[in-house]
């Protein structure tokens, strides 16, 4: 294998912008017909079929719901009762020991009521805005399941690029040990090599398509854990883009402290959690003020089911309430719940700080694997250089008399490491820069340009 044309054509920039938003592609969309698998389509896949994902989009959409049905506990409450009472004998009254009938046998009652809250010391507001508050942190909790998943997809993408490669390099290694092997046989039969030479390259050769073996294994794993993540069959096809390159970043530890500290929803729903609480310390302390609650009602009495004749009162009626009610001692209930509510805030509070440290400390763990995975790309491709001229020069000397198969196989054995390693050290830089999209919350900046 060409290191230019290695270098060149290996790893084009996957870490394109994703918009949460998009509709993702269902499995069926994206054949091999249509073109190789890029990892954004990859993760809109896994997006898109994650049972986790469904689950929190329906819990958002449940306290979204949830929140509209305690707002309208502050609108007007309209109601109407029915009812019907059969007596034995009439309902009479003695006035002046003259007895008179006040209603008959049957007597039928018809209401409709309206019921306004006028002040329940805060209690039906907070609540409200406690429930907006959830919303939003399920809508969070959405986002970092998302998060989770991308990152998940990204690694399995890359191990499966990574592993793709590995096999390329397992299947060039053995054409050149069958090539050396070739050369010996040769020189064997023209009496010019010992036939130590020849069983050494044999056994090189059998080593290679054992190795080869086992890159194809490897190889096939890492396509069912890209599929598996994706919620795709295992035996679902599996052809990724291969054509990238590594983007050039510039990055600094403290940019990222911001943006994780800004953008991470596990740190945005701490703040959440604080004013929730709060929240919660104002529906304690609505119960040390009265509720009131503004009612008006409409009724009709009749003797008749449809209560359209009442010979022995009025007919029918109107009336408004204004009704307060107020607790005045419950040994101390009410300020107890306060205390525990303004425990529970400071409790929150602390686990701000608590998780801003873990996602601090995430982001340098993963800025510090960047930069190791960065310079050991820069290693690893001059270690390859090396070993690529190593082998040729070997080659070369071996085909001039001048060194030993020992001499070539060993050289061929650091050019396949050698390769080795660099596939993994670009493949892990790739995978540390999902690692820091994933500590930050988002997609960091890259420029276009290609690294030489």
């Amino acid at each position: 294998m060409d290191l230019k044309r290695f270098s060149g054509k290996a790893f084009l920039c996957l870490l394109a912008s994703f918009v949460y938003g998009l509709a993702p592609l269902a499995p069926g969309q994206i054949h091999a017909k249509d073109g190789p698998l890029s990892v954004q389509n990859c993760v809109k896949i896994a997006l898109k079929n994650n049972l986790k994902i469904l689950k929190k989009e329906l819990e958002k959409q449940a306290q979204t719901y949830h929140s509209n049905a305690v707002f309208k506990e502050m609108l007007p409450h309209f109601g109407t009762d029915y009812s019907y009472t059969g007596r034995r004998d009439a309902a009479t009254i003695v006035i002046f020991g003259r007895s008179t009938t006040i209603y008959g046998h049957d007597e039928y009652k018809w209401n409709l009521n309206v019921k306004q809250p006028i002040f329940y010391g805060g209690l039906l507001w907070n609540r409200y805005k406690e429930a907006r508050i959830d919303v939003d942190l399920s809508r969070l909790t959405l986002f970092q399941a998302k998060n989770e998943i991308i990152k998940e997809t990204k690694t399995a993408f890359y191990q499966v690029l990574r592993n793709k490669k590995l096999l390329e390099e397992a299947k060039a290694q053995l054409k050149r040990l069958k090539a050396q092997y070739e050369t010996v046989k040769a020189f064997y039969k023209a009496s010019l090599k010992p036939k130590t030479d020849v069983l050494q390259s044999q056994v090189q050769l059998n080593q290679g398509r054992l190795s080869l073996l086992k890159a194809k294994h490897q190889y096939e794993l890492s396509k069912n854990r890209l599929n598996l993540v994706m919620k795709r069959s295992l035996e679902a096809p599996v052809i990724i883009e291969e054509e990238v390159h590594l983007p050039e970043m510039d990055i600094s530890l403290e940019k990222l402290y911001m943006e994780a500290l800004k953008n991470r929803p596990e740190v945005i729903q701490a703040h959440l959690a604080i004013k929730r609480a709060q929240r919660d310390v104002k529906i304690a302390m609505s119960e040390f003020f009265p509720r009131v609650d503004l009612t008006a009602s409409y009724s009709k009495d009749g003797v008749t089911p449809d209560v359209s004749d009442n010979p022995y009162g009025d007919h029918e009626n109107a009336q408004i309430f204004l009704n307060a009610t107020w607790e005045l001692f419950s040994w101390g209930k009410s300020r107890d719940k306060v205390v525990a509510a303004r425990k529970k805030m400071e409790a929150a509070r602390v686990a701000l700080q608590d998780v801003s440290d873990h996602v601090k400390l995430e982001v340098k763990n993963a800025y510090l694997l960047y930069k190791d995975a960065k310079e050991g790309v820069v290693v690893a491709r001059s270690a390859l250089e090396s070993a690529r001229e190593d082998y040729e020069l070997n080659v070369s000397r071996y085909k001039n008399q001048l060194a030993s198969n020992t001499d070539v196989l060993d050289a061929q054995s650091r050019l396949t490491k050698a390769r080795g390693d660099f596939i993994s050290a670009v493949a892990t830089e790739l995978t540390a820069i999902a690692n820091i999209e994933y500590a930050v919350g988002r997609e960091i900046e890259k420029c276009t340009q290609k690294r030489k």
